[in-house]
């Protein structure tokens, strides 16, 4: 090699930088063979600490897996086979069953069928008052369906006559002839809090006492009386996930009575009857010939 002083600086540049590569190539060569030998040592003391054991040939048959499985299998299969039998157990008792349920209905039609025919037999019946008694039946019930449609008649007749009246006419007829109300209840006085019972709307046109009692009486807890409780107690259904939360609408009536409105005096009421909402005294009914008027 040249000295240094007779080297281009180019040179000496690369000269360098394959010495440096060269170095770094030998330090990685050395490292791998280290960790190869570390290794090479640590697989020889594991094998050296754990026992080496001959290998032994286990046939087929005497494989204990083999052996677990085909057992598994023969156990399933007689499972199987047992419930096959129940169901078919099963199936027998529910047919016997049955056979036997048909049986003693049909025995028990065919009674029911004899006790029939016996009641059928008119050999010891006259046939001439049985034909009479048929006639007046018949006879009964004409005469019901013949007044039937007369009232029904008649109450349409009256419906279109009222129809046809003017308001004037329709408040003087039912002045005149007020309707007739039957089975009329005494109406009651109810207590605080106490719980309404409708009497019902229907077969009110019988006469019977038991529609005329008076529904208004207290039952169960309503015998209790309730203004001596503390006012959060002074609610229905106290304590229950259902309670009211207001008792009547006067409760929470904000109206003040002391105001000149609330007198009253005859400017009041006057005013109230004219203006206010669902307190006037006339009601025109809307029918078609108002309809046409207009």
């Amino acid at each position: 090699m040249l000295p240094h002083y007779l080297m281009s600086g180019t040179l000496l540049q690369d000269l360098l930088d394959i010495e440096e590569e060269a170095e770094e190539k030998t330090s990685v060569k050395d490292e791998e063979e280290e960790e190869s030998s570390e290794y090479e040592e640590y697989s020889e003391s594991e094998d050296e600490m754990g026992p080496r054991l001959k290998p032994v040939f286990v046939r087929k048959e005497d494989r204990v897996t083999i052996q677990e499985r085909e057992l598994q299998e023969a156990t399933q299969e007689q499972l199987e086979q047992l419930n096959k039998q129940r169901a078919e157990e099963r199936k027998k008792d529910s047919i016997r069953l049955v056979a036997e349920v048909v049986a003693k209905e049909l025995e028990r039609a065919k009674v029911a069928e004899a006790d029939q025919l016996d009641d059928l037999n008119t050999d010891d019946e006259n046939e001439e008052e049985e034909y009479e008694a048929w006639k007046v039946r018949e006879l009964k019930r004409i005469k019901r369906t013949r007044e039937e449609r007369e009232t029904a008649e008649r109450e349409k007749m009256e419906i279109e006559r009222m129809h046809n009246m003017t308001e004037e006419e329709r408040r003087a007829e039912l002045r005149m002839n007020p309707r007739l109300v039957t089975n009329k209840q005494v109406k009651g006085k109810y207590k605080f809090l106490q719980k309404y019972y409708h009497r019902g709307a229907f077969y009110l046109d019988a006469e019977d006492e038991v529609y005329k009692r008076d529904f208004a009486q207290p039952t169960l807890e309503d015998h209790f009386n309730k203004t001596v409780l503390p006012k959060v107690m002074q609610v229905k259904n106290f304590g229950r996930s259902g309670r009211t939360k207001y008792t009547h609408l006067l409760d929470q009536d904000t109206t003040d009575q002391d105001s000149a409105w609330a007198q009253p005096t005859p400017a009041a009421v006057n005013f109230q009857n004219k203006f206010g909402g669902g307190l006037k005294q006339v009601f025109t009914k809307p029918t078609a010939k108002r309809r046409k008027l207009e």
